[in-house]
């Protein structure tokens, strides 16, 4: 019984060392292809601003992240499964349902608003003009949720951005629910039209607040690399700058 025993405790202080060595880790993100400044994914290997911040941290660190891409719900199950280590992007206010008898550690690294592209003239009109409010696919529109019940609203889901566009601009959706920052990305940075056919509107609801890193299987890893966004300030706005992310532009 004895030898059971210790040979119990044995494995169970062999594991744990495993854990606190461990420097390779699993990060399941999001196959968006056009989600800069955050990310891209180009040819199957993931980019942007987000990974950049994520090995500057690994670096530091002497980790390494393995980038595992999927569909966004696909995403999410796996995270929650414990298939896979960490999960970016994500926030405590997603998916919470799925997320209930987790404990998860967070820590914020970039700000985000969501809200509603129009066609120019439809500027300033509203909410009552939405009829079909455009969504990426796998996103839920959280400022909308009372319309939608009340079935005043109709959601329309499309694989990408680019396509969500292009249904926007032929008047096939009478609003696009997507993040500003990446919109305002396309359009200015890689479209370079001179005269952009689609709008922010901000009075129409929104939503703000900031992408995480997350994970429920290692919560040392996060709260190391909370304290990395803390202390290496001037690096991390480096970066920004690179990709032209201002923090303060949508607010």
């Amino acid at each position: 019984m004895v030898r059971v025993m210790l040979a119990s405790l044995l494995l169970l202080a062999s594991s744990l060392v495993q854990a606190a060595d461990r420097n390779t880790f699993t990060v399941g993100v999001e196959d968006y292809k056009n989600w800069l400044p955050y990310s891209e994914v180009r040819n199957g290997v993931y980019g942007g601003l987000g990974k950049d911040i994520l090995d500057a941290f690994a670096r530091h660190m002497g980790y390494t992240f393995v980038y595992e891409i999927y569909p966004l719900k696909r995403r999410d199950r796996l995270f929650v499964d414990g298939a896979v280590d960490l999960a970016f992007p994500d926030n405590p206010n997603w998916v919470v349902d799925m997320k209930r008898e987790l404990k998860i550690s967070y820590a914020p690294m970039l700000e985000f608003t969501d809200g509603v592209l129009v066609r120019p003239e439809n500027l300033g009109k509203g909410v009552g003009q939405l009829k079909t409010l455009g969504i990426p696919l796998g996103f839920t529109p959280y400022p909308y949720q009372q319309l939608m019940s009340a079935g005043a609203l109709r959601i329309e889901e499309t694989a990408d951005y680019d396509a969500l566009y292009e249904k926007l601009i032929m008047r096939r959706v009478d609003g696009a629910y997507m993040n500003t920052r990446i919109a305002r990305h396309y359009w200015t940075k890689i479209r370079k039209l001179p005269q952009v056919p689609v709008v922010y509107d901000p009075n129409l609801p929104h939503a703000s607040g900031q992408w995480y890193l997350s994970s429920h299987k290692y919560p040392r890893v996060v709260e190391e690399f909370r304290r990395f966004m803390q202390t290496n300030k001037a690096e991390v706005e480096e970066l920004k700058k690179k990709y032209n992310f201002v923090s303060s532009e949508d607010q």
